[in-house]
């Protein structure tokens, strides 16, 4: 399988050894792709900074046609969603009914009437000058740079190019060095469709690639660790270019003792282990009240239990027999067993998983079940972004408010209750980007409003109107109010030069009345 950049036809390669792309389900090698430095980046933004012009000046239902021909190409390709799959070792289901999925419904909402709303010029009118009126117009910031994570190369990596690139902006992609190929594939379908050249780019390369960016872009818009995530805050607050970071998460699920236990517990298993617990807003901590904690324990472990772990068929789009893939990030494998081993010395009790699976070929980590955690182990302090979930029980919901608040990180989080209202008030209180309510996960796919997070969880939004104008730049234009010009240059006598006692005495009178 032959997957190109545009990059690499245009660009001379550097002489870094070229990064070895492994599916992480079996260890098999899947290609080589070149590892870009500096050059290639500069490169690659003066191309974009060109294209751009182009494509920032056409109207807004060109750039929406064209990227709702891209993503239909996506859908329909037959290599893009087992390249996907190879690189990631996530389950087919994954990859189609969350990744694919979730690209198509924000290209649908971006696209649509939202988007054309959110882009137009928005007039407002001034109380105090009745003969004017101000117009502020959206434009393009130029050229936008996006550095994508591993967990999810489409969701995280080129789905982040969607708004940036139907608000008139070039975008230039360096996706993670582990799982670059669905975006190299992306950028070879971008070329067969005949979309204009430079605008859409994909420049595969480690750090050097990655600070590049910050150093040439008009914006960048990173996901990934909060260690690397407050370099590329510093290097743009340097520069004095807008940074959008989603950094690390440690979601809280609150169950409350008069909550839907069955169901809590399944989420609890799902939103923990889905693709291996390499979800940023995935369930990081559970903090069930202490009269329902044993039964929730029980269940979750009895739903594990029926959890189906293995290497998934790439090529199979139907058979649907794995829950659990592989861990796409070797060193994550190193963490989760950091984790536990902290977690046991402190005297939780492992109830299931908590190794390594030795059985299968590639990077597998049993799902793991902690129970009787405290908020002193590390596991419900440090981010595990692996397959495992420690439970520790609470008093009372007040208890569970404290615990959860008391953490740097606000990314997401859930309350489970019998009391729709009830959890709603707690949601509320909760410092978090985003909140469920007797549900999980979900918000994601919620793309009609703002997803960011808080505190240590990074600054800025993806979503909503606010996720697709961030990428513009304001510009205010005040213009004569049609029918109102005739007042300009009497309303100019009054301010302008000489000043006079008169139009101070009328102010004064003004500002009684209306203040």
């Amino acid at each position: 399988m032959l997957l190109t950049t545009t990059l690499a036809d245009t660009a001379p390669l550097t002489g870094a050894p070229p990064l070895r792309i492994e599916n992480p389900a079996t260890g098999q090698l899947l290609q080589e792709v070149p590892c870009y430095g500096a050059a290639e980046v500069e490169a690659a933004v003066k191309r974009a900074r060109i294209a751009q012009k182009a494509w920032g000046a056409l109207p807004f239902n060109a750039r929406a046609n064209a990227l709702r021909r891209l993503l239909r190409a996506m859908r329909d390709d037959p290599v893009f969603l087992p390249t996907l799959v190879s690189e990631s070792g996530k389950p087919r289901y994954e990859a189609e009914l969350i990744e694919m999925f979730y690209a198509l419904e924000l290209t649908r909402f971006y696209t649509g009437k939202v988007g054309r709303r959110a882009l137009r010029d928005d007039i407002r009118h001034p109380l105090i000058f009745i003969n004017k009126r101000a117009r502020v117009v959206y434009h393009p910031r130029g050229v936008v740079g996006v550095i994508g994570p591993w967990n999810w190369p489409l969701l995280n990596n080129f789905a982040d190019c969607i708004p940036a690139l139907l608000a008139g902006n070039a975008a230039v992609l360096k996706p993670s060095e582990w799982t670059p190929l669905t975006s190299l594939r992306i950028a070879t379908l971008w070329r067969d469709l005949g979309l204009p050249d430079g605008v859409f780019q994909v420049v595969t390369g480690g750090g050097e690639a990655g600070q590049a960016l910050t150093q040439l872009c008009d914006m960048i818009f990173f996901t990934g660790s909060g260690r690397v995530g407050t370099m590329v805050a510093k290097a743009a607050g340097e520069r004095l270019i807008p940074a959008v970071v989603e950094l690390g998460g440690k979601s809280v699920m609150i169950v409350l003792a008069d909550a839907n236990i069955e169901r809590a517990a399944r989420a609890a298993v799902w939103s923990g282990f889905a693709h291996s617990g390499q979800v940023c807003i995935r369930t990081e901590r559970v903090l069930v009240e202490e009269p329902v904690a044993d039964r929730f324990i029980s269940l979750c472990a009895q739903e594990i239990g029926r959890l189906r772990q293995g290497a998934p068929n790439p090529s199979d789009a139907d058979t649907v027999d794995i829950d659990v893939g592989a861990m796409t990030f070797q060193p994550q494998v190193d963490v989760a067993e950091h984790l536990i081993a902290d977690a046991r010395a402190r005297g939780a009790k492992v109830l299931t998983g908590g190794a390594r699976r030795t059985d299968l070929p590639g990077r597998f980590f049993a799902p793991t079940l902690i129970a009787d955690a405290t908020n002193e182990m590390a596991v419900m302090r440090e981010e595990t972004f692996g397959p495992v979930l420690p439970v520790m029980r609470v008093r009372d919901a007040e208890e569970a408010l404290r615990i959860a608040n008391d953490s740097p990180m606000g990314l997401s989080g859930s309350v489970w209750s019998g009391s729709e209202a009830r959890a709603c008030a707690l949601a509320r209180r909760l410092e978090s980007g985003t909140v469920c309510v007797n549900d999980v996960l979900v918000n994601y796919l919620c793309v009609e409003a703002p997803l960011g997070g808080v505190k240590a969880s990074g600054m800025g939004v993806r979503h909503g109107p606010e996720g697709l104008r961030q990428f513009c730049r304001m510009e205010t234009v005040v213009e004569n109010r049609p029918g109102f010009g005739w007042l300009t240059p009497i309303v100019a006598r009054y301010l302008w030069f000489p000043y006079e006692a008169r139009t101070l005495r009328l102010m004064r009178k003004f500002m009684k009345v209306f203040y």
